[in-house]
This record gives structure tokens, C-alpha cells and sequence, in this order.
């Protein structure tokens, strides 16, 4: 999933090498712009040459592998408490398993722009479902975010039929949906446990049990995917799919957390429908109506809503 890192925690020890400050947001624009264009390259191979569970295990396996690259740099191993296994293993199953199938099945079967925009209520679920199982406040800011949020993905998933809207279908909608409820899901079960270890310690963990959770039905489409018809930019696709717009783009994202906190950094979360939709305009010669620029306009809206203090 083109997905969010708000809320994703925060690391235990601020890094030593400290970056300029404006390297901070051209790295979370990137961030960024990897996670909106990531809709772009799902569709280029995904169903025609890999199936959408095959696409998503190559996602969760091949970051799961660099991220355990990462840690054999680490000198001193991460202690986890007994307890906080579950936590792990559920936050694995809802972030990574369940995100990552749901959200690459989904915009396989829906257009990018529509993928784009209704990954955006991601903080309103999380608003949601924090009120729900973590009796956090509700306010009326809140409530106006929600009902603003469901009004334009409601416009989205039901007014369609036009040029630009042909290719999107109801279930691939409600898929990319569900990929954004796994994805809050999980930020909720680690916003308990994001103090006590790394982000990239907590990233490490849900990848590999994520990945192999995934594997008994993932595999088979990973393996008899059409590998020899994959032309160069299909291979640019997969590259941008698993490097880029996850391993990158979730490390870039965490770094932003560690110097900007969750809330500067998550703001940058109104990039990804900019350049999801320029990269649908651009690349697949997606059309915008009416309807697209009314849905826009009520899911961005609430999320600014809901994110007001």
C-alpha cells in the first residue's frame, strides 16, 4: 500500500548524525511521492503479469530481507518483553498480511486516482478506531472529519460510469478500503509499544512475521508469476513497488518521525493524492471530473479536520 507512517512511532534513540533540516522534508516528500505513484507501477504488472498476492508477498518478503540487512549492522541487540509478542504478531498479521494483500489486490481492481484518494482516510480510521478500543476523545472536530471523509469516498465508490471512472470497480474500492482499516489497525496496537523499542526494530519484526504469515497462499502466485514477459518497465515497476515505495519510503518516513515527531511528519500525508493523481494524469492518461474533484476536496478536507487540535 501506498500507505502512511503517522502515528508509526518513535525511535528510542535519536540518531547522532543529524541532517539539515531541509533534507528532512525533501525526504519525506520523496517519501512520499514514492507511496502516490506507487499505484502507478501496481497496475502496470499487476494482474496482467503477477497476481495481486504474489506482488504483495514480493513486497513484504524482499523489505523483510533488507531490513534484516540492516539489523546485522547493529551492535547491540533489541531485548523483546515476553508480553509484547502478541502485539507484534497481530500488528503483523493487520499491517502487514492484511494491508499489503488488501490495498495491492484493491488498486489492481480499481483506477489510481481512486486508490490515491481513499488511502487518505487512513487518519480518520485511526481517529476512529482510537475513540473505539482506546476510549480516546471525539470530539466534534472529529465527527466532522469522519462524515466529511465517508461523504467523498462514498461519491467515489458509487457515482461512476464516466471515461475516467470506467476501470474502477466497487470491490476494488472497498479492498483499498479494507487495506486502509488493516493499516490503522496496526498503527493502534503499536502506539503501545512505539517508545519502547526502534522503529526499525518494530519494522523488522511485523515484515518477517508479516511475510510469513503471507507465505501458504502467496508463494504459488509468487513463483508462477510471468517472470520471462517482464519488459523493463515492469521490472522498474517491481523495483518501485518493493524498494522504493516500501523499504525507502518507510525508512524515510520513519527518520521524519524521529526529528519532526509523528504529527509534522504525517502531515505530509496530503502529497501522496497530489502526486498519485499528476502520475495517473501523466502516465495512464487518467481524466479528472467533477465528481473526482468534489470526493478530493470532502476526503481531504476531513482529514484536516480530524488532525485539528
Amino acid at each position: 500500500m501506498g500507505n502512511t507512517i503517522e502515528g508509526e512511532g518513535i525511535l528510542s534513540k535519536r540518531s547522532t548524525t543529524q541532517l539539515p533540516e531541509w533534507s528532512v522534508g525533501l525526504g519525506l516528500i520523496a517519501a512520499n511521492f514514492f507511496f502516490g505513484s506507487n499505484v502507478i507501477a501496481v497496475k502496470q504488472i499487476a494482474p496482467r503479469l503477477i497476481a495481486p498476492t504474489g506482488l504483495s508477498f514480493a513486497r513484504m518478503f524482499f523489505t523483510a530481507i533488507l531490513l534484516l540487512g540492516l539489523g546485522l549492522f547493529k551492535k547491540q541487540k533489541t531485548i523483546i518483553d515476553r508480553k509484547d509478542y502478541p502485539i507484534l504478531f497481530f500488528a503483523a498479521l493487520l499491517g502487514i498480511s492484511g494491508n499489503q494483500l488488501f490495498s495491492i489486490y484493491g488498486i489492481s481492481l480499481t483506477n489510481p486516482i481512486h486508490a490515491s484518494l481513499l488511502i487518505m482516510a487512513t487518519p480518520i480510521i485511526v481517529s476512529v478506531l482510537a475513540a473505539v478500543l482506546m476510549k480516546e476523545n471525539f470530539g466534534k472536530y472529529k465527527v466532522i472529519g469522519l462524515l466529511l471523509g465517508v461523504t467523498g469516498a462514498t461519491l467515489l465508490i458509487m457515482l461512476r460510469g464516466t471515461a475516467s471512472t470506467k476501470t474502477a470497480t466497487v470491490v476494488g474500492d472497498l479492498m483499498v478500503i479494507g487495506g486502509a482499516f488493516c493499516y490503522s489497525g496496526y498503527l493502534i496496537l503499536i502506539r503501545s509499544i512505539s517508545s519502547k523499542y526502534s522503529t526499525l526494530c518494530i519494522l523488522r519484526i511485523v515484515f518477517i512475521t508479516g511475510a510469513l504469515c503471507s507465505l501458504p497462499f502467496s508463494i504459488k502466485p509468487f513463483i508462477s508469476a510471468q517472470w520471462s514477459q517482464f519488459a523493463l518497465v515492469d521490472w522498474y515497476s517491481l523495483f518501485h513497488v518493493v524498494i522504493l515505495a516500501t523499504f525507502c519510503a518507510y525508512l524515510l518516513m520513519n527518520y521524519g518521525v524521529t526529528r519532526w515527531g509523528p504529527s509534522k511528519t504525517g502531515s505530509f500525508i496530503y502529497f501522496q493524492p497530489l502526486f498519485g493523481t499528476l502520475s495517473a494524469v501523466v502516465m495512464v492518461h487518467q481524466t479528472i471530473n467533477l465528481t473526482i474533484l468534489s470526493a478530493a476536496s470532502l476526503i481531504i478536507l476531513g482529514v484536516i479536520v480530524t488532525m485539528r487540535k
